[in-house]
């Protein structure tokens, strides 16, 4: 628990004597960073009167030292970022004083601490341990004590490699029957091949050596049986392994798609802060090359791995009852195959979860450059980009052979240890059959157990090889099943209520809210918006005024305080009632690959072609699209790319009449156009408004003269409310000044034109 309503025993004692008569301990926090910057212990300890910071003494173990500052000399108590760390500090007659330093890790805990602490000595309100504790009780591994990721409940450090293929093995379980019928057919392969050895040695001993007592052959008429068999099993052997592979790839394959449709699937429904911690081009690296790898795995790993087991377990057995004490030699090399095994696979594991990391990082390059492509055009900065993937690639380049040289490394050392153990059967062997002792191997003896020993190492040696491509498999499931394990957000939770009319009525109750939480980006915002009314919001960039919108999608939840959507938390209500009855016009319209009727219809893909196009006239958008030669069928190309701005924003417009929702967001919906477009857009624009909650920002303000209140954002906080002519009449107001610096920059502009 980050905040105690009493600091631990030790400090306690130690400030007891300090404390007034009647001065009461509000509540404690530690931090991480000693007061010489190392990893230490320090506490921040708030009474009703002071701030006490108290510090083990490094010249007296176990002794205390603090620093003692008055609440009333104190007027504000704030957080500072620094590089991987953070400060806290206190402006205390009219000084600037650093308390503690504390790692970003509690980054969040002192800035609850300081707000609460400047609220205190500003306005009187009382510090609510409750409040503080809310929120700050982050998910930690429950084995190595790491603070998991806000997306996941899942410590990439200590995932369980047997539980991940299980996981794996779980997908596959589905289709059962034809397992079974797969290991069938790995049990008559296997038994296929171990017929052999045992006829060639029964053809040495019966049929080719003479009797050295009778001078004659045994069984020459065995000769022709005896080819026909070996001939027979190896035909069986074939069939066996081409139904095997053909079952194998189907399962396999079917897997795959199983995994990689769930995968997709647990994207869509992923919150937004998930994807601000994740680059595309990594995502897509799971989709696609991790998967493949799963696939490669279920189609030939885990065949392989089956029939090389049973070959082992089938071998080994052989090798006792042709010859005990031969089969003892064979062990002599394992315990050393064994270590080396052990000591080389822990780490390349390493190495592997390295080489992913240089995948997912190039995957991530190509796909930025490729999404920004006009971008790196317009700047002429193709060397740069070409340049920045070599890097990556050079990286990949030289994990890529690290990894491959131990594994070249490693298999000679291993087939060595293999030659030694069946040079020492031919030693020995040879000697018990040169001496003709009892129970001396005969011939066909020696040669049928050296034929079954190469068959014995053989897979062996394979199974090294098939753990590279398990340690691909489980390092893939593990990147695979960080995403599907991925907290998602809650379109249907039990609890939720559900509100499949909304009114419109959106409130927000002393929120604030960080897309880092120890860095916030809107503070103490209170608004009260009726349903159909007009709200416009303005500020500079960064102000809060696309974050605001966020919340109300609830792309985000509230740190601190409520946003309500007609009298219920926005947390509380059911998500696809929210979103379903939520329309955005963004600044620059994303259009998907298709027809321009497929992009009105999106979100309401049962819309008749009469819906479209009066959705489409609304929008003022009718007039070119049926110029174009196909009309409502033109194909509008990759993002849109086949049609201007502002016929992508005419449709954007049209998508949402059709989508017909009660909260409207227009998000600089007239930014990006000429003039021209812009009056028809607006006029588009203003039937969209009708009866509808509208919450919009546009980039110049004279376009949000009809709203019906304006909210003006300064650096996170709400400064000013009220209608144009309102705030226009406060002249050192900051509407006021927006004013006048757009309209100065319009005469500039108009000047130089």
């Amino acid at each position: 628990m980050p905040f105690e309503g009493a600091p631990p025993q030790a400090v306690g004692e130690h400030l007891s004597g300090l404390l007034a008569d009647g001065e009461k301990t509000l509540f404690s926090v530690a931090t991480d960073v000693a007061t010489d910057g190392s990893y230490g212990e320090r506490f921040f300890v708030c009474t009703d009167k002071r701030l006490f910071v108290v510090s083990p003494n490094g010249e007296a173990e176990g002794a205390l030292r603090h620093d003692a500052f008055e609440l009333k000399d104190v007027t504000e108590l704030k957080t500072e970022q620094l590089v991987g760390s953070g400060v806290l500090v206190a402006t205390a007659e009219s000084k600037r004083v650093e308390l503690l330093q504390y790692t970003n890790s509690l980054a969040a805990d002192f800035t609850k601490t300081a707000k609460a602490v400047t609220e205190f000595v500003k306005e009187s309100k009382p510090i609510s341990l409750e409040t503080l504790r809310h929120g700050t009780d982050r998910k930690r591994c429950e084995k190595c004590g790491r603070v998991l990721p806000e997306w996941s409940d899942t410590c990439p450090k200590c995932v369980d490699k047997g539980m991940v293929l299980r996981r794996i093995a779980g997908y596959g379980l589905q289709y059962w029957p034809l397992l079974i019928v797969a290991m069938l057919l790995s049990v008559s392969q296997t038994v296929a091949r171990l017929v052999p050895p045992y006829l060639f040695g029964t053809l040495t001993d019966e049929v080719l050596v003479i009797d050295k007592d009778l001078g004659v052959r045994r069984h020459p008429e065995w000769l022709l049986g005896i080819v026909l068999a070996m001939l027979g099993t190896h035909a069986l052997m074939l069939i066996f392994g081409a139904a095997r592979g053909w079952l194998m790839v189907w399962l396999g394959g079917r897997v795959t798609f199983d995994i990689r449709a769930e995968l997709y699937q647990k994207m869509q429904e992923l919150t937004l802060r998930f994807f601000d911690q994740k680059k595309v081009g990594g995502l897509i690296s799971r989709m696609t090359r991790d998967t493949d790898n799963l696939y490669f795995f279920a189609v030939d790993g885990i065949a392989e791995i089956t029939i090389n087991t049973l070959m082992l377990i089938g071998i080994g057995i052989a090798l006792f009852i042709i010859q005990p004490r031969l089969a003892l030699y064979v062990l002599i090399p394992a315990p050393v195959i064994g270590i080396m095994t052990y000591t080389f696979f822990r780490r390349i594991r390493r190495l592997y979860h390295r080489l992913w990391h240089r995948w997912s990082k190039m995957s991530a390059t190509i796909g930025e450059a490729l999404s920004g492509i006009r971008v790196v055009k317009a700047f002429a900065q193709e060397p740069r980009e070409s340049g920045r993937f070599r890097r990556d690639a050079e990286a990949l380049f030289t994990q890529g052979v690290q990894v491959e040289r131990i594994w070249i490394t490693f298999f000679p050392i291993i087939e060595l240890s293999t030659v030694i153990g069946s040079l020492l059967v031919w030693l020995l062997g040879g000697r018990m059959l040169l001496s003709g002792e009892p129970g001396a191997p005969t011939l066909g003896n020696l040669l049928q157990f050296q034929m079954y020993l190469g068959m014995f190492y053989g897979p062996l040696q394979f199974l090294g090889r098939v753990y590279s491509w398990a340690q691909r498999a489980l390092t893939a499931g593990e990147r695979i099943f960080e995403v599907i394990d991925s907290e998602p957000e809650s379109y249907e939770d039990p609890n939720a209520v559900a509100v499949p009319d909304l009114k419109g009525e959106v409130e927000f109750k002393d929120m604030h809210f960080g897309y880092e939480k120890h860095l916030p980006v809107l503070r103490n915002v209170t608004l009260h918006v009726e349903p159909g009314e007009m709200i416009g919001l303005v500020g500079h960039s960064g102000a809060g005024k696309s974050t605001m919108i966020n919340l109300i999608c609830r792309f985000y939840d509230a740190d601190e305080g409520e946003v309500l959507i007609d009298g219920h938390d926005i947390r509380n209500v059911r998500l696809h009632d929210l979103r379903r009855q939520i329309g955005i016009v963004p600044q620059e319209s994303f259009l998907f690959s298709g027809t321009i009727a497929e992009n009105i219809a999106y979100a309401k893909p049962d819309a008749t072609r009469e819906d479209i196009i009066q959705a489409a006239q609304a929008a003022n958008a009718h007039d070119f699209i049926r110029k174009r030669p196909d009309g409502y069928d033109s194909e509008v190309g990759e993002k849109g790319g086949r049609l201007s701005g502002g016929e992508k924003q005419r449709i954007a417009i049209a998508r949402a009449i059709l989508h017909d929702p009660k909260i409207l967001i227009l998000d600089e919906a007239t930014a990006s156009v000429d003039t021209e477009t812009e009056q028809a857009i607006q006029q588009a624009i203003q039937r969209l408004i009708k009866s509808r909650t509208t919450f919009a920002i546009a980039h110049r303000l004279s376009t949000l003269r009809n709203a019906d209140r304006l909210c003006v954002l300064k650096e996170g906080k709400m400064v000013e409310v009220g209608t144009h002519d309102e705030l226009l009449q406060k002249k050192d107001g900051e509407y006021a000044k927006l004013v006048k610096m757009q309209s100065e920059i319009s005469r500039l502009k108009a000047i130089d034109g």
